[in-house]
């Protein structure tokens, strides 16, 4: 090896053994703490950098060296999956109203670890808790079309909201222009064969095994894991960062979807703005491009009036059948 080796060899040594060790801390951190979908995130993106460093470090690197780091950076990532995991919200089959006979109480509410669950009877409509920290859910449904009807009321005006276990559904949650409702966050998980229209999410949108569905959102921030065959139409001034997904195809948010005035003045709503195409693949970092996402062509996207957001539509599976990436 050349001197220049050894003093590359040194150099990144020195800069990757202090950042591996500084996340390591980071990690054990969230571990003992509360993980923030941002702090996960925030710890995800530096090991990518690291990952991307080993790999242009590869050319000076000798084989027994790249073989220990490659071992730390898989530590690293095996331990943020199981964080992940951790963190991600349970899934339940919906949000319960606390009975009116109980007594109230001024201790936080119980985490769900902790929580006494209720009997699982399917209630005739999903129901929002009371907590004003649990937001708005809807989960355990197929073959529906789904509005925000479909949320018990009254709620708040600003609400995360969180999705999961969908089957062969369309999800239309845009409001009336008189309506005052806002999404602050959005969680989905363990969807497939459905299209999901929502308005301009004034926070994070992070998603979780989605299959073969359409997702159309405006968010700051956009993060999907475990996905194949989407097609996300989204307004982001950020970066959408996706991993550990295949065939995911991005267009921007159709203009056609924008119901109020917050929609047209967002720091999202202008083109010039968005970064639908900015797509981060933190399960591809190399200098070529990733081959789990594309742009959505022109001649694939859906057109502005066979978006299903008539809630008269009686056939949910055909209309499906039109919209979805893989078609039936």
């Amino acid at each position: 090896m050349s001197e220049t080796k050894q003093e590359l060899t040194q150099q990144y040594y020195a800069r990757n053994q202090a950042a591996i060790s500084e996340l390591s801390s980071q990690l054990e951190s969230l571990r003992s703490g509360p993980a923030t979908p941002e702090a996960i995130e925030k710890v995800a993106f530096e090991i990518a950098k690291l990952r991307k460093e080993f790999s242009d470090a590869i050319t000076f690197l000798p084989s027994y060296d790249q073989r220990q780091v490659d071992k730390q950076l898989k530590d690293l990532e095996g331990q943020l999956e199981s964080l992940r995991t951790a963190a991600a919200p349970k899934t339940k089959f919906a949000f319960k109203r606390k009975a009116a006979k109980a007594a109230p109480t001024t201790s936080p509410p119980a985490t769900e670890s902790t929580q006494t669950t209720p009997p699982a009877v399917p209630p005739p409509a999903d129901v929002q808790s009371t907590a004003p920290t649990s937001g708005l859910s809807i989960s355990g449904h197929s073959n529906s079309y789904l509005t925000l009807s479909s949320l018990s009321i009254p709620w708040s005006s600003a609400s995360d909201l969180t999705i999961s276990d969908l089957d062969n559904c369309i999800v239309n949650f845009l409001p009336s222009p008189d309506a005052d409702v806002t999404f602050t966050a959005l969680h989905a998980r363990n969807l497939s064969n459905t299209v999901l229209v929502l308005p301009i999410i004034t926070g994070s949108a992070l998603l979780h095994d989605m299959k073969n569905c359409v997702i159309a959102l405006g968010s700051r921030q956009f993060r999907m894991h475990t996905s194949s065959d989407v097609d996300v139409y989204i307004s982001i001034a950020s970066n959408p960062i996706i991993e550990h997904c295949s065939a995911i195809r991005f267009a921007d948010y159709p203009a056609s979807l924008r119901r109020s005035p917050a929609d047209n003045t967002d720091e999202t709503s202008s083109k010039s703005n968005s970064n639908y195409l900015a797509v981060q693949d933190f399960s591809h970092i190399r200098a070529t491009p990733s081959p789990n996402w594309s742009a959505l062509p022109a001649e694939a996207a859906i057109r502005d009036d066979q978006w299903p957001l008539n809630s008269a539509v009686d056939d949910v599976l055909s209309t499906l059948a039109e919209l979805l990436p893989v078609r039936g």
